[in-house]
């Protein structure tokens, strides 16, 4: 298992996100964890961390705006939430090309292939899910390169150029039959 591969986890600090269980997890990985967002539960985690001695390896970087800088620094995503909408820290770690790990929830099922889902939700589920992503790293990264393409696709911008195409070449066809 490479210990110099950095994870990050996105995210307000509240209860559904489940960073305990991320937190508790990180008891048998050797590597570094930042942990990015701000929420009623930062004490709570932080005293967590303390109580686990992880302080060297796991790194509340609070609220930031530099999410897209720190996500290049970073090798893989963690996602621990209960629940997810739409899912949009996992799109923008896939399009900064992050491997990802997470729960059933959002998009990540529609994204993610299974073995890098985790289902149930325990410290020892994630705990074996990320030794085997960073024992494997290499196979990780081929399988994720076709999912960072799609990921790529799935812009606002790419979505607006993807409609005018359709109607350009709708009027055009349209056209050529009137004539």
């Amino acid at each position: 298992m490479n210990a110099n591969l950095k994870a990050i986890a996105i995210g307000r600090l509240v209860p559904v996100k489940r960073f305990d269980v991320l937190i508790d997890a990180w008891q048998n990985l050797p590597n570094q964890l930042s942990i990015v967002g701000d929420g009623p539960e930062r004490i709570r985690l932080k005293s967590q961390v303390e109580d686990l001695d992880l302080q060297d390896r796991v790194h509340f970087l609070g609220e930031r705006t530099d999410v897209l800088e720190l996500l290049a620094e970073h090798q893989l995503i963690v996602i621990s939430s209960e629940r997810e909408g739409f899912g949009y820290v996992l799109l923008e770690a896939l399009q900064a090309e992050l491997i990802a790990i997470s729960t059933d929830t959002g998009i990540a099922s529609d994204l993610l292939p299974q073995d890098y889902l985790i289902n149930p939700l325990t410290s020892k589920s994630v705990t074996v899910a990320i030794q085997r992503t960073l024992t494997e790293f290499e196979r990780a990264k081929r399988d994720f390169a076709p999912i960072w393409n799609k990921a790529r696709e799935m812009t606002v911008k790419h979505m607006v150029e993807n409609t005018l195409k359709t109607y350009r070449d709708t009027v055009l066809r349209t056209q050529s039959k009137n004539r």
